[in-house]
Order: C-alpha cells, then structure tokens, then sequence
C-alpha cells in the first residue's frame, strides 16, 4: 500500500480547541483545510466526545464541542481521525499515520495545535497501580463512565482539581481529600472578582465542587503513596515557611483506592521542534512551548503558525481565540484573502490565565525534593533517582548528559513524561535552572509507529525544489 499525498492550503495538526477554532477560521477564509487530530474523535481534552453523546457531568462542555465540530464538518474541512503525527520538517511536509495507513501532508501553511498533558513530579509510590493522572481519570469517566476507584484523592495544583473534583463526585466517587499546593483559595478568589465577565463560569466550576469544601486541603503536597500491590494509603505534608513539606507534621489517609495526581499541564512540542521552531521556557506557563508573535500566532518558521497550549498553557478560552488569530494568519500565508484576527479577544482571555498561573503558582523546589533513591525518575527505561544522582556526581548537567549516562528519557515517550520530573530533580539536586537542563530533542520518528507506515510515508514524499 502506498502513502496517499495530500496537498491543499492547511494543515492544522491537533483537533481541540485551538486547532478546530484555526480550522473553521481557516476555511471561512477560502482555504482547503486538512485536520489531523490524534483521537478518533475531535474534541481534544476539553471538548471530549463520548461515543454515546453528551451525558454527565460534563454535558455542557460535550455539547459545546459537538456544536463546534459540527461547523468545522459542515464548512468542509477534511478531518482525519487516530492520525499520529511522526515526522515533518520545514518545506512544510507532515508524516503521519491514520487508521493504518501512511499520510504525506504538503500544504502551503500549517497551523500546530498540539495542546498539552498532564505533568506530575515523581515520588515514592507514584508507579503503583491506581495512581494515576487527573486528566487520565477525566477520560475514563467522560468518554466511557468508567471510575478510577471508588475512594480518591486529587492532589496537585490548579482549578482542573476542582473540574475533576466535581465531575468524579457527580459520576459516583466518595472523594476523600483534594490536596492543593497554593496555600489558600484567597488570590483565586481575589483575581475572579476582578474579571465579573467569568463569575458565571466561575460559579459554574464551583458549585460541584461546594459540597467538598471540608475536604480541601490548601498548602500541601502529597509526599508519598503505598499499598500493597496498588495504592491503598497516601501521605501529605504541609509547606514550611522556606517552601518545602515539613515531613514532621504529615498525615496518611487510608482506605484509598485511587490517587490522581498531576501538577498542572507541559505543551507537547514534538512537532514544533521537527519543524524547527524556536521554542521559550517559563515554567508556570508548563515549562518549554513553542515561541509565537501573539498577534499572528507565527512561528519562527516560515509557513508554520502555532495556537492553544503549545504556546504556552492557558486554557480553552485563549485556546479558541488563539486558533481562530493562526488560522486566519495560516490561510493569509496560503494566499486567501483572510481578515485580521481579533488579538483583543485574544489578550483579554489571556490576561485572565495569567490570574490563574498567579494564583497557582507551584513549589517547584519543593516537587523536587520529594523522591528518594529509589524512586524512578523514568518508566520506560527504569532509571531511579539514583541513577540520576550518579551521573550528577560524574558531571552530567543537562537532559543530553542524563540521557547519555543513565538512558533517561530514551523510551518510547521521548521523555515526554519524566522530562518534567528530571528538571525538578536536578533543580533541587544540583541548583540547575530547568530552563538550562534542557528537553530531549525530538527524533525520528517522532511517535512509535510501524516501520511499514514510516517507509511508505518517506517514499511517497518529493524532495523539496532546488532554490
């Protein structure tokens, strides 16, 4: 079987909110548009589409997404489902594979909207069986109605706590405690009242959640999990004065059959970096994501527009008035006549996700800390913090020196997972800036994928003209 090549003006890589707002932008502006999104359906976290339809907690949001998926189809944008991005580079051409067969992408511009995942800072415990994710657990209750046990406890940082919080008691959990690192709920509320035109939302995240005000537990960090053989107990500390848990003063909950846990999101950059594109750091907007002029979403590759949390996470709303900015920017590039963006949507919903990284700012020094020697830093080549130690001790100073000593971050998900975790790690360890230690550069291919898609990907792709 040969690749199938596909040419058109747009290719937007990512079906969430961003990338379905550049898509129906990028159409009404006149232009072919290809989507290519990694789920079977569009929808991303955000607007996740269960196959029986909008039911739950999160209907609103279902039907949400469901009305904006139903314009991006009826516009005629090609959407192409459980499509893995694995390789592409700056002419610009995308490599992907979609439900078995091989995708060679030409298009004259391409819009990256590859959102982000969860991030969780390791500890002793973390690999149980039964700790897992918030946004993993989100999924399984949205798209299947599955719980992820009966007795939870949420920890980590950020308002999603509370949108999972409410939803897993909707759906039928007994929620235990919800373990949030900001000290108080006082600058959350204090940014609200400055911003009247989210009170509704705001009202709206709260009002689940109202009922497990008792079981909030502000300052503190979840410093370990045990069980045997899964997670049945999980230990939290409070934060001391110079930042970091006083062990002293920790407490275990029992009884717990899941642990959900996750410090905010991480862009996925992967293919922004096979691209090439130039990529900044700030660790409260989830570390390293993908640099962009806000009032275009362009790239520093020509051709190449980025929207939504690769550029920095933000949530749905910035995500939305981003995708559309890219899309007309994107469709412009392809030669259509699109108007210009509304960057003041864009800023205003900004301006509030700049609240909230204030108000939830995380003790990163104190994440760092929290694993001992023989907690593994790396799942998918086994690497402790030991490991790691070891090659601090042989002068390793950054993600290419752990990588090469220790193999972290050589597995399957490119560290993709752990890379978070080893920043802190070394942060706390060394005092290196995780911004210095760096990130895996992407390699080829990109996603695990079948050797038989790759080659006939490759081989269905023209080398670019002589200039």
């Amino acid at each position: 079987m040969s690749a199938e090549r596909i040419a058109g003006d747009v290719c937007v890589v990512g079906g969430g909110p961003a990338g379905l707002s550049a898509a129906l932008a990028a159409r009404e502006a006149g232009a072919t548009v290809h989507l290519l999104d990694l789920f079977e359906r569009p929808g991303g976290q955000y607007f996740m589409q269960p196959a029986a339809g909008a039911h739950g907690p999160a209907k609103r949001q279902i039907r949400e997404g469901a009305a904006l998926i139903e314009r991006v189809r009826a516009a005629g944008v090609i959407i192409h489902g459980e499509a893995e991005v694995f390789g592409a580079y700056g002419d610009p051409v995308i490599f992907a594979g979609a439900g078995g067969r091989a995708l060679t992408l030409r298009p004259r511009a391409v819009v990256l909207a590859t959102g982000a995942h969860d991030r969780v800072a390791p500890f002793p415990g973390w690999t149980l069986p039964g700790v897992m994710t918030p946004g993993a657990a989100q999924r399984l209750v949205k798209l299947h109605g599955t719980l992820p046990g009966r007795r939870v406890v949420l920890a980590g940082s950020g308002p999603f706590l509370m949108v999972v919080a409410g939803q897993l008691r909707a759906a039928g959990c007994d929620v235990l405690r919800i373990v949030e690192a900001a000290p108080s709920p006082a600058r959350l509320l204090a940014g609200i009242a400055r911003h009247p035109g989210r009170w509704a939302e705001a009202a709206r995240l709260l009002a689940p959640v109202a009922p497990l005000a008792s079981r909030f537990r502000f300052g503190r960090l979840v410093t370990a999990a045990g069980g045997d053989g899964r997670v049945e107990r999980v230990t939290i500390a409070p934060l001391g004065s110079d930042g970091l848990p006083l062990t002293a003063k920790a407490e275990t909950i029992e009884g717990v059959d899941a642990l959900l846990i996750g410090q905010g999101f991480r862009p996925q950059v992967e293919v922004a970096r096979l691209f090439g594109c130039a990529i900044d750091f700030d660790q409260d907007a989830g570390g390293h994501h993908v640099r962009v002029d806000r009032a275009s979403g362009a790239t520093t590759v020509t051709g190449v527009f980025a929207a939504g949390e690769v550029t920095g996470v933000a949530g749905a709303r910035p995500a939305l008035a981003g995708g559309r900015i890219a899309g007309l920017s994107a469709a412009r590039h392809a030669g259509r006549p699109a108007s210009e963006g509304d960057l003041t949507a864009f800023e205003h919903a900004l301006d509030f996700a700049l609240m909230l990284r204030r108000a939830y700012r995380l003790p990163y020094a104190a994440l760092g800390s929290l694993a001992d020697a023989e907690t593994l830093l790396c799942r998918c080549e086994e690497v402790s913090a030991g490991d790691v130690d070891s090659a601090l001790a042989e002068g390793a100073r950054d993600a290419a020196g752990i990588k090469l000593w220790t193999r972290a971050g050589m597995g399957p998900c490119q560290g993709r997972q752990c890379g978070f975790g080893l920043g802190l790690h070394l942060c706390a360890k060394a005092g290196i800036d995780p911004a210095a230690f760096g990130a895996n550069p992407s390699r080829f291919p990109a996603r695990p994928v079948p050797l038989s898609i790759v080659a006939e990907a490759l081989s269905a792709d023209e080398p670019p003209a002589a200039p």
